[in-house]
């Protein structure tokens, strides 16, 4: 699919609130937006910041039919993960948070 089109699919679902997210046992800490620590409009915003060179895609861990995409850009001095993966009718978030492998 590439950078581009996950990212357009990403915002398109997130602006028509089609998207959930999968469950996860650290979900307060790794999912932000599950738990309305941030909400849509600023997963929006973090995937526009991301440059293709802050993008990865890589094969589910249980389903390798599934492809996840990690975004990881910047937004001020940190640096955000994102990863999600489409479906034909919404997106699933996996995880929305800041990395902890830091900023700059």
């Amino acid at each position: 699919m590439g950078f581009h089109d996950a990212r357009q699919r990403l915002v398109d679902a997130l602006k028509r609130g089609h998207f959930d997210h999968e469950a996860r046992e650290a979900l307060k800490e790794k999912n932000l937006l599950a738990v309305g620590k941030v909400d849509a409009q600023f997963v929006i915003r973090l995937l526009h910041r991301c440059r293709g060179a802050e993008y990865r895609e890589s094969h589910h861990d249980f389903d390798s039919s599934i492809m996840v995409h990690t975004f990881i850009p910047m937004f001020g001095d940190d640096r955000w993960y994102v990863k999600a993966y489409l479906l034909p009718d919404e997106a699933m978030f996996i995880s929305v948070h800041i990395s902890k492998s830091g900023g700059r």
